[in-house]
């Protein structure tokens, strides 16, 4: 808990700090008076000056955003500031500039870790293509191209149409080695809290085919399971479709132990309170894998613009109804990720801020009022019109921008902690 904790506060504390020393050196490069650099919201924890700067830099308690303060931001005029280092000074470009600056610094981050990522780790830039398929002509190798007739070219944009469809059956669409296109339905199987299929009681638990906690006698932790019924079982989706098939009847397990001994146990799953894991499809993905240098700049261009697709796609959903505010997440969403995430080794946790770093400057660019997006949109406003927006009006504008913001996030955070229980 302790490690997760640390990553949390790493991961967050350096996505906030990337972002917002973008504003600050932009702010300084341009002559801004900065009265304030800070990570971290809530009552100030430590405040440290450099000689000859003007600008406290300070940690705040909560690690769960940050800010640069600018003279020039406020509606009541600072008369100690001189007006050509106020920010409403500055010309619209060098504003545009440094509202965009933060965004600009997380995208970079990103790109650059995901290069190294790509150089010290053997990556796919193309995981569409099919392994270990449990469903009726669908083969290994098959390279898939749409759900439901909407585009997949990368991983990302196909995790994003398998979850907008969730629980229901769907039509994938491949392609076979030989290039024929092929229409194959997919019927997700939800799966509970023992890995097996959601809703029922089998008395046991299982991790890919093996048991790994046990209440029925003569199955014991360890053993493999070969057969369900007559069914020869080879990997997970088999057994997840075989069990599926039975539903809440009898079934008979043939099971191997560690002495590669067979033996059959005959059960009758019960129905159960349960937490739902996921879905399964009934399949796997793969891709075609690489290593080295220029490998790594493909992967890291790749991804951050798999990534980038993503996101917008996903913002269309929810303005479309496709899927739901609850699948948005906050602190606490990101925090059980990092928990996560770290039982995988550092690397992952690597992978994890990359993401993080992408959506928070995605979300950030949208010409939202409070977001950097909705401040480079009166940028804009103004260069068209030819005079500045009236600061009374952007003001109250983004105030209401920020109200609704809060009451987002309350609703996420409230969200991430149901999914807790």
């Amino acid at each position: 808990m302790i490690l997760t904790i640390i990553y949390f506060i790493l991961i967050l504390g350096t996505t906030v700090f990337i972002h917002e020393l973008g504003h600050f050196l932009f702010a300084k490069k341009f002559n801004v008076y900065v009265y304030e650099f800070s990570i971290g919201m809530g009552p100030r924890l430590f405040k440290f000056n450099r000689k000859n700067d003007e600008t406290d830099y300070c940690i705040r308690l909560f690690p769960i955003g940050g800010f640069v303060q600018m003279a020039g931001e406020e509606l009541n005029v600072d008369d100690k500031i001189p007006e050509d280092r106020r920010l409403n000074s500055k010309p619209a470009f060098q504003r545009f500039l440094i509202m965009v600056a933060g965004v600009m610094m997380n995208f970079l981050l990103a790109i650059v870790l995901l290069f190294f990522i790509g150089l010290f780790n053997t990556v796919s830039l193309d995981n569409v293509y099919v392994e270990s398929s449990s469903i009726s002509g669908l083969n290994d190798g098959d390279k898939i191209i749409a759900i439901e007739d909407r585009f997949v070219n990368n991983y990302d944009k196909l995790a994003l149409e398998m979850t907008v469809e969730e629980d229901k059956d769907f039509k994938m669409t491949v392609k076979d080695e030989n290039g024929n296109k092929k229409d194959i339905a997919v019927s997700p199987i939800a799966v509970g809290a023992s890995n097996l299929i959601y809703g029922l009681d089998y008395g046991f638990d299982v991790g890919n085919l093996n048991i790994t906690n046990s209440k029925v006698d003569n199955i014991l932790v360890n053993d493999e399971i070969v057969k369900v019924n007559d069914v020869q079982i080879n990997d997970y989706n088999e057994l997840l479709k075989a069990l599926n098939d039975i539903k809440e009847n009898e079934l008979t397990l043939t099971l191997k132990d560690s002495n590669n001994n067979l033996k059959e146990v005959t059960i009758t799953p019960v129905k159960k309170d349960d937490t739902l894991l996921g879905y399964s499809y009934g399949f796997y993905i793969t891709g075609k894998e690489g290593k080295g240098i220029f490998t790594a700049i493909k992967y890291a261009i790749f991804k951050f613009f798999s990534t980038i697709e993503q996101m917008i796609f996903t913002v269309f959903y929810l303005i479309t109804g496709k899927i739901s505010i609850s699948m948005l997440s906050g602190p606490v969403g990101v925090y059980n990720a990092v928990s996560v995430y770290s039982h995988y080794g550092f690397a992952n946790i690597i992978s994890l801020l990359c993401l993080i770093c992408i959506n928070v400057g995605f979300i950030n660019i949208l010409p939202f009022p409070a977001f950097d997006g909705g401040h480079v949109l009166f940028i804009i406003i103004e260069k068209i019109k030819g005079s500045k927006v009236n600061p009374k009006v952007e003001n109250m504008i983004h105030n209401i921008g920020f109200i609704l913001l809060m009451i987002l996030m309350i609703l996420v955070t409230y969200n991430d902690i149901i999914k807790l229980f």
